[in-house]
């Protein structure tokens, strides 16, 4: 337990928010159980610093219902997925997708600027996320053939 609380005031001394300490000893939404499951998946997203992220979404409609992370166990990428992944949840893909990582990094308390990536990474991984989701929507057909088909098939 002693190197567990020398961790935690090592951080404090490294400057970070007791807000990035918490997401980042006590993680929500990490695990994605299986991507297959997830209506919208990123696939693994590196920064340029090498770093690596996954979200997972679970929709209705047009609303994210759940989001899930796995990411590289560093403090940054941890606490603004966790973070990032609670604030989107019952969001519209419109509201989701404008928050922005000066929000999430404001929202964290702050970061080293060494880790501000992370929060960029979290941001274009739900936006690859979403733009997966909607893809699968229209696989099959354009969404405009949708509604002719069912007419066609009226005539036929």
């Amino acid at each position: 337990m002693d190197k567990y609380k020398t961790a935690i005031e090592e951080l404090r001394k490294l400057g970070y928010s007791e807000k990035v300490i918490e997401n980042w000893v006590n993680p929500k939404n990490l695990g994605i159980p299986d991507s297959r499951k997830c209506d919208g998946y990123s696939g693994w997203n590196r920064s340029r610093y090498k770093d690596s992220m996954a979200i997972c979404l679970k929709m209705k409609g047009n609303i994210i219902q759940e989001a899930t992370f796995m990411s590289d166990a560093t403090v940054g990428l941890v606490s603004t997925a966790s973070l990032f992944t609670e604030k989107i949840k019952n969001l519209p893909i419109s509201k989701a997708t404008a928050i922005s990582s000066a929000e999430i990094i404001n929202e964290l308390g702050g970061l080293p600027k060494q880790f501000h990536h992370c929060a960029d990474l979290a941001r274009d991984s739900l936006v690859k996320a979403v733009k997966n989701y909607q893809q699968t929507l229209f696989d099959d057909e354009e969404p405009w053939e949708k509604p002719w088909k069912k007419l066609f098939k009226k005539w036929k």
